[in-house]
């Protein structure tokens, strides 16, 4: 990556547009990897035809459905797709690449369950790359789940200092690149639950505080005691896992839960010993009874314990899919603890299932460097459009219009449900 004179600064529109920083691709181009969790019968079960926009396609340009996707099934039971993708993000610019994306069940038993993966890479106007591998692999048996989480990062991203969101709050732009080895393997303990232990690797490295740089003092060098330019985090896990949701990338029904507590430790190679726990519940429900509409909750808390690296900190829009945090910038809020709740109402407004809506309301406290405590809750909310984008996989593609505190809002557009 190319990096700039200190003191240059670079355009970032970052108050007007911000899209999710995991979005998928755009429109015309992505399917989500996890669609096989929707059940086959539940659109044929529908009185009404569903639509999505490739039928539009076939209807206005066509004689024939033009899928948006190379695809191809292996004996193995997963089946493969080859997408371009395009991403829009105030941090990085226009982003082209591609991704591979495979799924399916590996096994026919009572208790199989799908698996899904993904690889994919882009790079973006402003010379900053983006490589990730993503997977949720069941045996055919249904009895162990192999987790993967591998990243890497070229990239500028801001941060705020610590603490709530207030008027005065600074913007300290940073460079690093980013490497992540995260691996879990669970063992299924009775019915949806499963418990793993873990691995997780995180390397900050070639660390620039482009205001450090130019002799003042920043959040980051007065947590790191100096101008740190790599920081590095290996531990273990354990973990409990539950999920019933009957869709990854759309579910109406059912819950997920996830739990986990994380020791990096010196002796497997960390700067020094800190500790994580993550805990996550996410709740859906049909409102009404028998409609298509769909209320649901997302409850998590972050907390850190020991000496944890200043990257590392829980921050919104960090989460594991950067997803949390609608109406802010990723990283605009960071703290050593953080809990986040939000809740969305999801409205499908023609009967095809071709457009729907949604509102949603967020809520986040962050512990306040000073007292310790959590400080002011910080709200956020906001509006969005649904348009399904491939009916088999009940995908919509999601453009939200969010703000929240001090000014902040923007857009936020996605390929799948933000939980």
């Amino acid at each position: 990556m190319q990096r700039r004179a200190p003191g240059e600064r670079r355009n970032r529109g970052r108050r007007t547009w911000a899209f999710a920083p995991a979005t998928a691709a755009a429109a015309f181009f992505c399917v989500p990897v996890c669609a096989v969790a929707v059940a086959p019968d539940s659109i044929a079960a529908e009185v009404v035809p569903q639509r999505d926009v490739f039928d539009l396609v076939k209807e206005w340009f066509f004689d024939k459905r033009v899928e948006p996707q190379l695809e191809g099934t292996l004996p193995s039971g997963l089946a493969w797709s080859i997408l371009p993708t395009l991403n829009y993000n105030p941090v990085y610019g226009f982003a082209f690449g591609a991704s591979v994306s495979g799924a399916g069940t590996l096994g026919s038993g009572p208790n199989s369950r799908p698996s899904a993966l993904s690889i994919s890479g882009n790079y973006s106007t402003q010379g900053q790359v983006q490589a990730q591998f993503k997977g949720d692999i069941f045996t055919p048996s249904g009895d162990y789940l192999i987790k993967a989480d591998v990243r890497y990062l070229d990239t500028e991203r801001s941060t705020w200092g610590l603490g709530p969101i207030h008027d005065n709050q600074q913007e300290y732009p940073m460079e690093f690149k980013l490497s992540r080895w995260y691996a879990t393997v669970f063992r299924r303990t009775s019915g949806p639950v499963y418990v793993g232990i873990g691995y997780h690797y995180d390397d900050y490295a070639e660390i620039v505080d482009e205001r450090a740089v130019l002799g003042e003092s920043t959040p980051f060098t007065e947590y790191t005691g100096s101008a740190v330019t790599r920081t590095r985090a290996s531990g273990v896990s354990i973990n409990l896992l539950g999920d019933t949701r009957d869709n990854i990338v759309n579910p109406s029904s059912g819950y997920y839960l996830s739990g986990v507590f994380r020791d990096y430790l010196k002796s497997l190679g960390s700067d020094l010993n800190w500790q994580e726990f993550w805990n996550e519940v996410r709740l859906y429900a049909k409102l009404p009874q028998q409609s298509p509409n769909v209320l649901a909750f997302w409850i998590y808390s972050w907390l850190t314990f020991g000496p944890a690296p200043y990257l590392d900190l829980p921050a919104v829009g960090w989460d594991t899919y950067g997803r949390g945090g609608r109406g802010y910038l990723q990283g605009r809020s960071r703290g050593v603890n953080q809990i986040y709740f939000e809740t969305e109402y999801r409205l499908q407004l023609t009967r095809d299932g071709l457009l729907g809506a949604v509102g949603f309301l967020n809520l986040m406290a962050t512990t306040d460097p000073e007292s310790q405590v959590f400080g002011r809750v910080d709200p956020g909310g906001g509006v969005g459009l649904r348009f399904k984008f491939n009916k088999r996989s009940n995908t919509n593609l999601s453009v939200d219009h969010g703000w929240g505190q001090a000014g902040s809002r923007g857009w936020f557009m996605g390929m799948m449900e933000v939980f």
